[in-house]
C-alpha cells in the first residue's frame, strides 16, 4: 500500500509525531484499544534512533472487529520496533499472528507550512488465503492511523515549551536537537 496525505503543519510538528512514540496511547488507543506503552529499548547514534516496545491492549468489540476485522488478531501485547532516520524516515515493524507487517513514514517539506507525508506498507503473510481475507483491512487500520496523525499533527502538539516531561519523551527532545542544529 502506498499513499501521500498533505498535512498542514510546518515540518517540525510532523516530525515530532513520527518521533513521539506515546502518541499511540491517546491517538490511536481508541481504534487498537492501548492501555499502556512500555518503552524495553531506546538508543540513538548520529542521525538513527533506535525503540522497542511493547503495547498492552483491551479487546476490541464485536462491532469494532465486524467493521474491520484485522483487528480482532492483534494480540494483547504488540510487539513492536521503530527505526527513526532522521529527517525523514520513521520505519515500525511488528509481529502479528498473521504475519509480520512494516510500515514505512517518509515526511516531505512541501512548503513552509505544508509536510507531505508517505506511506509505505509491507506485510508477509503466513498463507494466501489471509492475505487474501485480511488485505483491505490492515489497509482500512492504516488509513485510519494516517488519518488520527494528521488529526493530532493539525490539533494536538502545540509548539510552546512543556512545563512538564512525560515517561518516553526522549526520543522527541532528541529529534528536536537534530532538527535545531540541521
Amino acid at each position: 500500500m502506498t499513499g501521500d496525505k498533505s498535512i498542514h503543519g510546518e515540518f517540525l510538528t510532523n516530525l515530532m509525531v513520527n518521533y513521539d512514540y506515546n502518541h499511540q496511547n491517546g491517538t490511536h488507543k481508541e481504534l487498537f484499544k492501548i492501555t499502556s506503552c512500555h518503552v524495553s529499548y531506546f538508543e540513538e547514534k548520529g542521525y538513527d534512533a533506535t525503540v522497542k516496545q511493547e503495547l498492552t491492549r483491551t479487546n476490541n468489540t464485536l462491532g469494532e472487529i465486524i467493521k474491520n476485522p484485522i483487528l480482532g488478531i492483534f494480540p494483547k501485547i504488540i510487539t513492536n520496533t521503530l527505526e527513526y532516520t532522521f529527517p525523514s524516515t520513521t520505519a515500525f515493524f511488528a509481529k502479528t499472528p498473521i504475519g509480520d507487517i512494516a510500515q514505512i513514514h517518509i515526511l516531505y517539506p512541501e512548503t513552509e507550512k505544508i509536510t507531505k507525508t508517505f506511506i509505505l506498507m509491507y506485510a508477509q503473510v503466513v498463507n494466501p488465503l489471509i492475505k487474501f481475507l485480511f488485505k483491505n483491512s490492515v489497509l482500512q487500520a492504516a488509513a485510519t492511523v494516517i488519518e488520527q496523525d494528521t488529526s493530532a499533527v493539525e490539533s494536538l502538539y502545540s509548539r510552546q515549551k512543556p512545563k512538564i516531561r512525560l515517561p518516553n519523551e526522549e526520543i522527541m527532545f532528541y529529534a528536536e536537537k537534530l532538527y535545531r542544529n540541521w
